[in-house]
């Protein structure tokens, strides 16, 4: 992956992560009030029943607030009047386990300086509850005095234990005793618990239970998954583009190896064509001069004498003229071809220029070299050629000795060649001599 666009990713992906950490932190609240207009069940509970004692207690609205007026009188041990709202009958309660506290507007009044108020959650759980046995839910409470929060009193719900008294009627396993918000069937706002007698009022503006649509817990653990895949997609992206720069680099490589194999062989190529005459494929005067120079390298002066044999299309400009200058590339190609299958291997074959052909012959003396001449001489009068043609060549035949320019061993082929062609042409002259020395064949 481009490490710009990774860097503009994860610059991206921080300023997400930060935003929605905040938005977690100050927003995504979620709030349940319950007061005067809520739609669970309420009612006053007293000692009466079912505990016989003589406290009575009765609720009213008074506007948007729920008024609890509790006349305590002693007679059972613990006198007490509570307001009680009933989110669902039992088994069946309300999760509030994903609120983290409630607020709490509340004020109370009677005999005592210090008036205190008690809340109360009941949670039914199978484990330890028993359906219609109220006193077999759970209970969590909270004791504060309202009076010193006259602006509302807010409190985490970790606040809450499990009330001692419950714990001592249920005994329960220490796993069971913590205190449990995930079905809660009421909540109840009650009087102190060591009251004295006398009028009670508790006055009861709204409660309102607040927390967050997504925990923080569990929103961190989704951001922290959210970096997890973005890691593992990242991950399994780099290694996917790796592996495909791996192919183009092999690939690439692969095609640089056939590039550089079919440039050496274009090399060799045009090192040939620069070596031969492209009518022919046989030597141009290059590829012969080469040659020489590489057979004198390998084997110095003991190469010589060589002899060489220069050979000449007699009237070819008629056969170009009269019949064109394909049939004459024909004849060219034919004469070529012809040669190339009366000589050895080893032996040296080149297309002079024009019509012009030159052989060399390696440890072979001139008048040896004669002897082949004629042969091809006759094998070229013989051979049938395009058009009917009749098509013969004149020969020249001379040594080229160490020590000489390679021109004077050709030239003085040459001059033995013309000799033929003066002489009747369809002939092969020699010339021994440094000196212009001809013999008729």
């Amino acid at each position: 992956m481009n490490p710009r666009v990774l860097r503009r990713l994860l610059l991206g992906l921080l300023a997400f992560t930060v935003l929605a950490l905040l938005w977690n932190e100050f927003g995504m609240n979620t709030v349940m009030t319950i007061d005067a207009s809520t739609p669970f069940a309420i009612a006053a509970v007293d000692d009466r029943m079912p505990d016989g004692g003589h406290s009575v207690g009765t609720v009213s609205r008074e506007n948007r607030r729920l008024a609890l007026d509790c006349q305590i009188a002693y007679g059972y041990e613990w006198p007490f009047c509570e307001l009680e709202f009933e989110f669902s009958p039992a088994p069946r309660g309300i999760d509030l386990s994903r609120y983290d506290a409630v607020r709490l507007w509340i004020t109370a009044s009677g005999p005592e300086p210090h008036q205190r108020v008690r809340l109360f959650f009941r949670n039914f759980d199978p484990r330890y509850s028993k359906d219609g046995d109220p006193q077999s839910q759970k209970v969590m409470e909270l004791s504060y005095e309202p009076a010193l929060y006259p602006q509302g009193y807010e409190v985490p719900l970790s606040r809450f234990t499990v009330a001692g008294w419950w714990i001592d009627e249920h005994p329960l396993t220490l796993e069971l005793e913590a205190p449990d918000f995930q079905n809660v069937t009421a909540l109840s706002v009650a009087t102190a618990g060591r009251v004295e007698e006398g009028m009670h009022h508790v006055r009861v503006d709204r409660i309102e239970l607040r927390g967050k649509t997504v925990s923080a817990s569990t929103f961190r653990l989704v951001v922290i998954g959210f970096w997890m895949i973005f890691v593992i997609a990242w991950l399994v992206i780099d290694a996917l583009v790796a592996r495909r720069a791996l192919r183009l680099s092999a690939a690439s490589q692969h095609s640089l190896q056939r590039l550089n194999e079919s440039l050496r062989l274009e090399t060799r190529s045009l090192a040939r064509m620069a070596r031969t005459d492209p009518l022919t494929g046989v030597l141009n005067r290059k590829g012969l001069a080469d040659e020489l120079l590489r057979l004198a390298r390998l084997g110095g002066d003991s190469i010589f004498p060589l002899t060489l044999v220069f050979i000449d299309i007699d009237h070819f400009k008629r056969v170009n003229d009269g019949w064109g200058h394909d049939v004459g590339d024909q004849v060219i190609r034919g004469l070529a071809t012809l040669v190339r299958s009366a000589v050895q291997r080893d032996d040296l074959f080149a297309r002079w220029g024009g019509e012009e052909f030159i052989l060399v012959f390696r440890d072979m003396p001139a008048l040896e070299a004669r002897a082949i001449a004629e042969r091809l001489r006759e094998r070229v009068s013989l051979h049938e050629w395009p058009e009917e043609l009749k098509v013969t060549c004149s020969f020249g035949v001379a040594e080229w000795h160490g020590g000489e320019d390679l021109n004077e061993g050709v030239r003085r082929a040459d001059e033995a060649m013309y000799r033929a062609k003066q002489n009747g042409r369809n002939r092969v002259e020699v010339q021994l001599e440094s000196t212009p020395d001809s013999e008729a064949a």
